[in-house]
């Protein structure tokens, strides 16, 4: 990709991420599940949380991870995950999760992709034992981002209008 392609890519990525700080559902007690905001709008946040309904004594990545496939139970939540997809198997190494899904999780493309990587990233990455999170589909890495191993840090983006790269 050009030079211009990722600025291009890099802006459509933070009007599609913008507001996520900001906007989440404030953490208290317990774990929380991220899923793209189904508010129908072109504005506001793309991702937005619903609290897990689990014990904290029992939020493991893999019951988040089996949590945010089913789908969110709140009405302006959407999932980002193709039908059907499934954890394959998740392990942590170095406080990197290794997440390895089915093969519908490779048709993803574009922000749709993004989109996904991110909610299983912010939904992971809460976890003290996650810090970052290497998504596999059927265990083969996706060659067209740009790395492969994300963190919350890259999701926690800032308004376009406070970087003055909107008039």
């Amino acid at each position: 990709m050009t030079r211009r392609g990722w600025l291009l890519f890099s802006v459509l990525l933070c009007a599609l991420l913008a507001g996520c700080a900001g906007q989440q559902t404030e953490q208290t007690e317990g774990c929380q599940l991220y899923f793209a905001a189904g508010n129908g709008q072109n504005t506001g946040p793309a991702i937005l949380s619903q609290p897990w309904n689990g014990t904290p004594e029992t939020c493991t990545p893999e019951a988040l991870l089996q949590a945010l496939l089913a789908g969110p139970t709140q009405e302006d939540l959407l999932s980002p995950f193709p039908r059907g997809v499934t954890l394959v198997s998740l392990t942590i190494e170095n406080k990197t999760a290794v997440v390895v899904l089915s093969e519908q999780y490779g048709g993803l493309t574009d922000m749709a992709l993004t989109l996904a990587d991110y909610c299983i990233v912010l939904t992971l990455t809460q976890l003290e034992e996650v810090e970052s999170v290497e998504i596999l589909p059927t265990g083969h890495s996706v060659s067209y981002r740009s790395h492969q191993v994300l963190t919350r840090d890259e999701a926690l983006l800032f308004a376009m209008e406070d970087a003055g790269m909107l008039s």
